[in-house]
């Protein structure tokens, strides 16, 4: 069971009384304040757009591929597996192959080469005997094989957005933003996006025009590349993505066109939201399982029959990349919650990144299993398994939750690794397999150092919300107004509201229980007749949480749903926040937590909270410990669980009538651990991780140290 909240920061406390108010807040919470820089980033026609010849090499790069193609010569454009490095392939592919030129295109085997232009992809690459390589998404960092091309004679061209490591490669022409020397404008461009400027800079140059059919295609690839490698959705990215949904409406790219026959339903708008859960998964399962191919297949196919069919190809693929991340994500789960696990790794003990092995797991869908672990356990978690080209070595992937820096930690235990790179919220990394326990002891103790040195490190996620909204501004109205805001992303998140005092007049339960529906109303104004809809996805376990006639909270961001050309609003709830008593113990629960595991005595708590009878709020009794344990044997006795105290002790009261606290819950179940009913861990002095054990005999509650302390209404 997974029974948490997140806390919540407001970021503005402006009164909005209408949409031209809360557009405002809007501009001003993303850094949008003058007149220039509001019609700059509403604007649909115009936007941030830097001159390609801005680039370090450009001029080289233009003047050297008009040289290769007025001769004649060979171009073998070299890119990368996922969607960003197809895309980028597919833009220069489409460019060359415009201009009757002699191109191939070559992209690596995740599991058989690696990423980037490695040794063991050099042979395919010679093989090709082309004159002139050019780079997409990759090559900034292959020193080496680069120095071996230009060895052998072939020309070079680095294009890529990643970060520069010691050197640049010895190419006839690097052109990246991330150079030390670099003098574009703009550094977070897609791989795809610096194709586009590659296109644009030839066209411009005029020896090999570009044709406006050429030109939409070429925006429409990079507009998604740039939705799909979760880059930075402002300046240049911003106007690209803009110009590529206004030429998606009618795709010039017959691939384009036939994702969209297959996949847009009649009514629904294309948006970044349903390019990212519909096109980039499809496009991505062809490198996570296969090589690309029929990714690359599509975007260069002019026929809408065949495009219809790769489609359906990367359908089946996606399918097919879905059954296997759900069975390494069952396995890894069992892994965690095996009761055999060795005791220092389980959940209850570790304070860093949960890991998981499976020696047969496929590669391809290591990074979106650590994500998911990552949400099911509110915990920073990596997922390894063995490398399919060092059978030395292990290769995983994390992702990090909350604060917590794992490119950070990883660089500081990195003498235990043999390679890793990413940044602070995701990492791949290589371990030898013989020194895997050695380097989860290295994690595991780095993890602890950096959380004492700093009180922010806290493996929780803060829900960041622009401003509060009363019910009357909830609207399809005011969803349209945010529209103009589009598109979102990263460094322009989709808003993020709060509207309180809610009155529950509708619990539904969808998916058999995965997720959760509400019927809301204004509790202070229950007859104003309006009703609000809110779906929390993945918030099954409020179903038994909840109850019609309780007061709530919920963030949330809004969204249109469209049912047989029908478009309504739909919530889409972030996180709910129970009402709970106006009383120290409920409202300050984290206070009282600190004090108690600081040594205070129950007496002294009591003062300083100013309750009358400790046995009310702060000691459990009988009735409480039958109470807890029922709930817990009903909601929590299969698996691990976390909860957060103060819904498990609102959980407990929901299902049994019992009233307890977020304190005596806690006592409770350190009572427990300690009569060895269960297994116990703190995520924080509010959060519990634990598992039930099986029972030997009956426990004696009150033999255990908590319980003695308690009743002592003093320090032990």
């Amino acid at each position: 069971m997974l029974l948490t909240g997140n806390e919540w920061h407001v970021r503005s406390s402006a009164d909005i009384a209408d949409a031209n108010a809360l557009l405002d807040v809007l501009l001003t919470n993303r850094d949008i304040n003058t007149p220039e820089e509001v019609q700059d980033f509403l604007s649909d026609d115009n936007g941030k757009w830097h001159d390609p010849f801005l680039y370090n090499d450009m001029h080289k790069a233009v003047d050297l591929i008009n040289e290769i193609m007025d001769k004649g010569g060979k171009i073998l454009v070299y890119g990368d597996y996922d969607c960003d490095g197809v895309t980028a392939t597919s833009i220069l592919v489409r460019y060359f192959r415009h201009h009757g030129c002699n191109v191939s295109y070559l992209v690596p085997h995740r599991a058989e080469h690696g990423y980037g232009l490695t040794e063991k992809i050099m042979g395919k690459v010679i093989e090709e005997s082309p004159d002139l390589v050019i780079t997409v998404d990759c090559g900034i960092t292959n020193v080496d094989t680069v120095s071996e091309l230009k060895e052998r004679g072939i020309h070079v061209i680095v294009s890529d957005h990643h970060n520069v490591k010691d050197e640049i490669p010895n190419a006839d022409c690097v052109i990246c933003a991330k150079r030390e020397d670099n003098t574009y404008p703009f550094t977070e461009l897609c791989g795809a996006g610096v194709a586009l400027k590659i296109v644009e800079a030839l066209g411009r140059d005029g020896r090999h025009k570009v044709t406006p059919a050429l030109w939409h295609q070429t925006i429409e690839l990079a507009g998604l590349a740039t939705i799909a490698d979760l880059v930075s959705v402002t300046d240049e990215n911003r106007t690209i993505i803009k110009k590529a949904f206004k030429s998606m409406a009618n795709p010039a790219n017959v691939g384009l066109k036939a994702m969209n026959d297959k996949l847009l339903t009649r009514g629904k708008n294309l948006d970044e939201t349903f390019i990212s859960f519909n096109y980039v998964p499809r496009i991505n399962a062809a490198g996570r399982l296969y090589d690309s191919s029929d990714a690359l297949r599509l975007f260069l196919e002019n026929n809408i029959t065949q495009a219809g069919i790769a489609v359906d190809d990367l359908t089946r693929e996606n399918e097919e990349r879905k059954t296997i991340e759900s069975k390494v994500y069952e396995e890894a789960c069992a892994q965690l919650e095996n009761p055999n696990r060795p005791s220092k790794w389980a959940l209850t003990k570790l304070q860093g990144p949960i890991v998981v092995y499976g020696k047969d797991w496929h590669q391809g869908v290591l990074g979106i299993v650590a994500g998911k672990l990552s949400q099911t356990y509110r915990r920073s978690a990596i997922v390894f398994t063995d490398d399919t080209i060092d059978p030395e070595c292990v290769k995983g992937s994390g992702r990090a939750y909350g604060s917590f820096d794992l490119f950070g930690a990883l660089t500081n235990i990195s003498d235990k690794l043999v390679n890793f790179g990413g940044h602070k919220k995701a990492a791949g990394m290589m371990v030898r397999k013989k020194a895997l326990g050695e380097f989860l002891d290295a994690l595991e103790a780095e993890a602890v150092r950096l959380k004492e040195a700093s009180e922010s490190i806290e493996e929780t996620d803060a829900i960041e919300i622009d401003c509060e909204l009363k019910t009357d501004m909830v609207s399809f109205a005011t969803y349209e107004e945010i529209c103009r805001l589009r598109p979102f992303g990263i460094g322009n998140s989709k808003p993020v509201f709060k509207t309180s005092d809610l009155l529950i007049t509708g619990i539904y339960s969808m998916s058999d229980g995965a997720h959760i529906r509400l019927d809301l109303t204004d509790s202070n104004n229950p007859k104003s007749g309006k009703t609000l809809s809110a779906v929390g996805f993945g918030m099954g376990s409020y179903l038994d949480l909840l109850k019609v006639g309780d007061i709530i909270d919920i963030c949330y961001t809004m969204n249109e749903f469209c049912v047989r050309g029908d478009t309504t609003l739909s919530l889409h709830m972030e996180d709910i926040h129970p009402h709970f008593e106006d009383r120290f113990i409920w409202q300050k629960a984290g206070i009282a937590e600190k004090l108690y595991m600081s040594g205070l005595g129950i007496d002294q708590i009591v003062k300083m909270s100013k309750e009358s009878d400790p046995s009310k709020d702060l000691i459990p009794t009988s009735e409480q410990f039958k109470a807890s344990y029922i709930t817990l044997n009903k909601f929590c006795s299969k698996g691990m669980s976390t909860a957060d105290c103060n819904l498990l002790a609102k959980l407990v009261n929901v299902n049994t009538g019992v009233t307890i606290t977020p304190f005596q819950i806690k006592r409770c179940l350190e009572i427990f651990a300690e009569c060895g009913l269960l297994s116990l861990g703190s995520v924080n002095p509010t959060r519990l991780c634990f598992s039930l054990l099986e029972a030997t005999g009956k426990p004696k509650l009150t033999e255990a140290e908590t319980y003695k302390r308690l009743t002592g209404y003093g320090q032990v």
